[in-house]
C-alpha cells in the first residue's frame, strides 16, 4: 500500500514537470480574434489620417503648391538666362527685326485714332478741291471740275456732292490756300530778318512786294478768273469772301510792322483793300508781257497812299502850329489889353 502511494506521488510530480516544460499551443481562436483587432485597429488610425481639418489640409496643400511655384520659377529663370547666354546677337537681330515686320493690330489703329490712312471729312474735302485746280483751265470754275479732281484721286464723281457749294467752294479754297501761302512766305521773310540774315525794307515797298507775291498766284487761271470773281459776287458767298480779304490785308500790314491801334488802323486796311481790288483789275485786262503795266499801276497807288500819308502828316503839323500861333496871339492880346495883369 505503502508502494502504491509512492507511485501515485512521482506520477502527480511527474506529470506536473511535463506541464511546466511543455510549450502552450495557442488556441486558434484567439489568434483570429486578436487578428481582427489588429485589422480595425490599422483602419481606425488610418481614416483618422485621412480626415485631417480643413485648414490644416489648405494650409498644407497651399505651401505645398507654393513651394513646386517657386521652384518653377527659379527653375525656368536659369533655363531662361541659360537660354539668352547660348543664343547668337545674330538671332537676336534676326527676331527683333521679325519682330518689327509684323503688322501692328493695335486698337489704336483699328480705330483709326492713330493710323497714317485715317483722314477727317475735312481733310478729305480739301484734298478734292486742292486736285480739282489742275482741272480749272479745262472746266473752269465748276462741278465738273471738282468731279474730275474726285475721280483723279480714285473716288467716284459723285463725291462733288460733298460740297454743297459747289463752285464756290472751290474758289473759297483756292483763296485761302494762296494767302496761306502769302503768309507762310512772309513769316519766312519776318525771320530772316530778326536773324540778321536780310536787310529789313521799307513800308511802301514791303506792301508792294506783298501784293505782287498774292496777284501772281492768280496767274495760271487769269483767262478763267472772271467767273471766279463772279461766282464771289453772289449773295451767299459775299461774307466768306470779303472774310478772306480781310485777312489777307491784315497780315500784309501786320508783317509789315504797323500796330497802330487807332483810327489809323482802320485807315491803312481801307486803303490797302482798294489798292488790291483795283490792281486786280487792271490785271485781268493787261495784255502786256508778265503783266508790266499793272505792276506799274501798283507802283503808282503806293506811291498815292505815301503821297496822302506824308500830306496828312504835313496838314496835322501846320494845323497844330496854326493852334499855337492862335494861341500865343490870344495870351498876347491878353496882355496888352491888361486882362492878364494881377490884381
Amino acid at each position: 500500500m505503502a508502494a502504491l502511494l509512492r507511485g501515485l506521488r512521482v506520477g502527480t510530480v511527474l506529470r506536473g514537470l511535463g506541464s511546466v516544460l511543455r510549450p502552450k499551443i495557442p488556441n486558434p481562436q484567439c489568434l483570429t480574434r486578436g487578428f481582427h483587432c489588429t485589422a480595425l485597429r490599422l483602419q481606425e488610425d488610418k481614416e483618422k489620417s485621412i480626415h485631417v481639418p480643413p485648414s490644416s489640409a489648405t494650409a498644407a496643400s497651399s505651401t505645398t503648391s507654393q513651394a513646386h511655384y517657386q521652384a518653377n520659377i527659379s527653375t525656368n529663370d536659369t533655363a531662361t538666362s541659360t537660354q539668352k547666354a547660348s543664343v547668337p546677337e545674330d538671332a537676336t537681330s534676326e527676331a527683333a527685326t521679325d519682330e518689327g515686320s509684323q503688322p501692328n493690330t493695335s486698337y489704336a489703329d483699328q480705330s483709326g485714332e492713330q493710323g497714317e490712312e485715317y483722314e477727317t471729312e475735312e481733310q478729305l474735302q480739301a484734298r478734292i478741291l486742292s486736285t480739282a485746280l489742275d482741272f480749272v483751265p479745262l472746266h473752269g470754275w465748276t462741278v465738273e471740275a471738282i468731279s474730275a479732281g474726285a475721280e483723279s484721286l480714285g473716288l467716284s464723281a459723285a463725291s462733288s456732292g460733298m460740297f454743297q457749294n459747289g463752285a464756290g467752294d472751290l474758289v473759297l479754297h483756292f483763296i485761302a490756300q494762296c494767302n496761306a501761302q502769302l503768309t507762310e512766305h512772309l513769316a519766312d521773310q519776318h525771320k530772316q530778318i530778326q536773324l540778321g540774315q536780310a536787310e529789313p525794307k521799307k513800308t511802301a515797298e514791303f506792301i508792294r512786294d506783298a501784293v505782287e507775291t498774292r496777284l501772281r498766284m492768280l496767274t495760271p487761271y487769269i483767262d478763267n478768273w472772271p467767273q471766279a470773281m463772279s461766282i464771289l459776287l453772289l449773295p451767299h458767298n459775299i461774307p466768306d469772301s470779303l472774310k478772306h480779304l480781310s485777312t489777307l490785308v491784315d497780315d500784309i500790314w501786320y508783317y509789315a510792322g504797323d500796330r497802330s491801334t487807332d483810327l489809323n488802323w482802320y485807315t491803312k486796311r481801307a486803303a490797302l483793300t482798294g489798292i488790291y481790288n483795283t490792281t486786280e483789275l487792271v490785271m485781268l485786262q493787261d495784255s502786256s508781257d508778265d503783266f508790266q503795266d499793272t505792276w506799274n499801276f501798283l507802283d503808282n497807288r503806293i506811291q498815292d497812299i505815301v503821297n496822302m500819308a506824308g500830306t496828312a502828316k504835313q496838314v496835322a503839323s501846320t494845323g497844330e502850329a496854326v493852334v499855337q500861333g492862335l494861341l500865343g496871339a490870344a495870351v498876347t492880346l491878353k496882355n496888352l489889353t491888361g486882362i492878364n495883369q494881377r490884381r
